[in-house]
């Protein structure tokens, strides 16, 4: 045990030493000489070694210091100056634990030992500590104590010791650290007395204990072991503010009243009461629980006449039912005005403007009017509609500029929004039409409508990179239609279709109910829900590209039913049957999906904000998400007796939203977003229009805004196609 002793001496003074107190070599045969040496001297010449060994690393100490020329004899007085306990050196600040940040607003930051406030009195700036650094020699080794408001000057010993200990080194110059003394302590023993392994079991669970756990745990299951009652009180005391509440016992009911005889009770009855022998046969025939007397009236001379009633018994019974059967809660009626609980709307004409009537009728389809879109300018108007046409409207007049004829029914319509170019959805196909209008100059931009022309023509020219390879007939037979509905076409210059300004077109997978633009104009997506490939039911096209893009090889909630573009991120919303989902196009993830409880989606629509969407059902309601809250629907509102075909929010400026139903009538809603995030929307019915019929059974089919004014374009299963001003 020395040898082992001897060794801790050394490894204790070379961690514990100065680096100066250090020997510049030593080797292990030192540390045995050492060992041997110190095994061979008795204990006071041991005290006496560690005493001279002590003495000479102080004197090192001393030497390799800021304050060698100081002697021990100074440092001693130091020492005995910073040790004495002064009433300056307590704490003013009584406040305990409480942080310094309550009193930042205060001119005190607490109270001393006497209840006073210790009045803010540090303060200032950089520039006054510059200052005081300059004028007050001591100011560098000057400290604030914040809480207790005063100035702490740090003396000698007290920087000699932060000197020390930054050196890693015992405060104290004093501390013996080349000593160490070993106490027995058993149960505090950390290192093995053997060398042996630990045997395998102490690193295995104990059998036993798993199979005492197991047990409690099964009387803990059955309830036979359970919780210790709460000690009772030993003490009532009296005048306690917290008293034990006595339960009251439920208030009194009063017994059901009897109703009070009246002049058919009596035994003597004005002749008016008595039964004639009609009213006495009626009476006999009717049911007992609808007579209005339980007796037939009769008329006696006194009193005493009067004969005991038979009855008697049976309404003493019936008495005692209605006493044992009445209701043991009182339910106290509230007077409440009906008009009270309706939420308070603005009148509807503080909140123009909106459309209110008929301006403009368009005349010239024969078949239901699919779908409506209005050109980025609001100067011209497209119609598609199931008698195989697509006419091109001017806007102001309701003049017919274009018709063109399909081959099957036209179902869907939508202008570019950069360019006058249409894209058109018939016979199973998405065509790019050119429909030879010159745009005029946008405000902040310099086109020439030349201009405009020749980049049409030349987006609306196949490239080679997307040209079919072979003869097409062959191509048709051995690619599927999950194929064709990503492979463009150039349509032929000598057909009718060329000549009325389709240029490209893409082969579909059914058809398409719907089509819309990216808010820039480079893609436009189609959706498709009958289609026999799943991945074809949603298809984005890239325009300058002349590619497609299938985004979805499957999703679930059933078939796509709208799509729309974030009007300023790059996302995409798409609506199944059931639920909304939300895209990252760029990062191709999936970001959010909005849970809408309505059986079947019919559309959707995106606020101007982008952080307000609309789906309207065919089960007649219009579900409202405030995508900030979450997925859950912030408003639902049904305004119709039948399902909603088309929601539509105003693209520009009006806080407009217009909801198109086949019960053949348009609501008008005001719905102004706030940019206060805690200012709830405010959505106000204002206006129904109702001048379209069903036919059918369909009513309105689609709806649409002007881009600039408040005026709303519809169109419906009777052939009709309307603009709202």
């Amino acid at each position: 045990s020395q040898a082992s002793f001897a060794g801790w001496d050394f490894i204790l003074q070379r961690d514990c030493a100065p680096s100066s107190a250090m020997p510049d070599s030593s080797g292990p045969s030192d540390d045995r000489a050492a060992g041997k040496r110190k095994r061979q001297q008795e204990p006071g010449d041991a005290e006496e070694e560690r005493r001279k060994a002590a003495e000479a690393e102080q004197a090192e100490d001393d030497m390799d210091g800021e304050d060698s020329d100081e002697g021990d004899s100074d440092e001693a007085a130091d020492e005995d100056d910073s040790s004495d306990d002064s009433q300056d050196d307590a704490p003013r600040n009584r406040i305990g634990n409480v942080p310094l940040e309550w009193y930042k607003d205060e001119d005190h930051v607490g109270y001393d030992l006497a209840g006073e406030k210790i009045i803010r009195t540090l303060s200032g700036g950089e520039i006054d500590a510059l200052l005081e650094s300059k004028d007050n020699p001591n100011a560098w080794r000057t400290i604030k104590d914040h809480k207790n408001q005063r100035e702490i000057v740090l003396t000698d010993t007290d920087l000699e010791v932060i000197r020390r200990i930054r050196k890693r080194m015992t405060p104290s110059a004093a501390t013996d650290t080349t000593t160490m003394v070993e106490f027995d302590n058993p149960d505090a023993r950390i290192h093995p007395l053997n060398s042996a392994h630990p045997p395998k079991s102490r690193f295995l669970p104990s059998k036993w204990e798993r199979m005492r756990v197991k047990k409690l745990v099964a009387l803990l299951r059955e309830g036979k072991i359970r919780p210790p009652p709460p000690p009772e009180p030993e003490v009532w005391d009296l005048w306690a503010d917290d008293v034990p509440k006595r339960r009251k016992g439920p208030p009194p009911l009063p017994a059901p009243k009897l109703i009070l005889p009246g002049h058919a009770e009596s035994y003597n009855p004005p002749s008016e009461y008595l039964f004639s022998a009609e009213e006495k046969k009626a009476w006999e025939e009717q049911d007992e629980t609808d007579r209005a007397l339980s007796h037939i009236p009769e008329r006696f001379d006194a009193l005493r006449r009067v004969p005991a009633y038979k009855e008697f018994i049976v309404d003493r019974f019936k008495r005692c039912l209605d006493l044992y059967l009445v209701p043991r809660a009182l339910r106290q009626r509230m007077n409440v005005d009906p008009e009270s609980l309706l939420p308070k709307l603005p009148s509807p004409k503080d909140l123009r403007p909106f459309p209110t009537h008929v301006s403009v009728s368009y005349e010239g389809h024969t078949g239901m009017v699919r779908g409506v879109a209005v050109e980025a300018s609001g100067q011209w108007l497209a119609t598609v509609s199931s008698d195989n046409t697509l006419i091109i409207w001017e806007v102001a007049s309701g003049r017919p500029f274009r018709s063109i004829k399909f081959n099957g029914p036209a179902t869907a319509v939508a202008w570019s929004p950069r360019c006058t170019m249409l894209v058109v959805a018939a016979e199973d196909a998405i065509f790019f039409v050119d429909p030879g209008i010159d745009a005029a100059a946008r405000p902040g931009e310099e086109n020439v409508s030349g201009e405009v022309e020749v980049s049409i023509t030349s987006m609306l020219t196949l490239r080679a990179a997307a040209k079919p390879q072979g003869d097409d007939e062959n191509a048709d037979k051995t690619e599927g239609a999950k194929a064709r509905a990503v492979r463009w076409r150039a349509v032929e210059p000598e057909t009718p279709l060329y000549t009325s300004g389709c240029r490209l077109t893409i082969a579909t997978d059914g058809d398409v109910q719907q089509v819309t633009w990216h808010p820039k104009g480079n893609y436009c997506a189609a959706v498709s829900p009958k289609a026999n490939a799943p991945s074809n039911q949603c298809i984005i096209h890239a325009l300058h590209q002349q590619k497609s893009m299938r985004p979805f090889s499957k999703l679930k909630g059933g078939q796509v039913q709208s799509c729309a573009f974030h009007p300023t991120k790059p996302h995409f919303i798409v609506a199944t049957m059931r639920s909304v989902r939300i895209y990252d196009l760029q990062k191709q993830e999936h970001l959010k999906q909005l849970v809408s409880g309505a059986r079947w989606i019919s559309s959707v629509t995106v606020h101007n904000t982008g952080d307000h969407v609309v789906v309207g059902s065919y089960d007649r309601r219009l579900v409202w998400f405030d995508l900030d809250f979450g997925s859950k629907p912030y408003k639902t509102l049904q305004y119709h007796d039948r399902a909603v075909r088309c929601a539509a929010f105003h693209p520009g400026k009006f806080p407009l939203l217009a909801c198109a139903s086949d019960d053949a009538t348009v609501s008008i809603l005001h719905t102004k977003v706030f940019t206060d995030l805690m200012q709830s929307p405010m959505i106000v019915p204002v206006k129904r229009l109702r001048d379209h019929a069903v036919h059918q059974g369909l009513g309105v089919l689609s709806c649409a805004w002007h881009p600039t004014q408040p005026w709303l374009f519809t169109a419906g299963a009777d052939h009709r196609v309307y603009l709202w001003a």
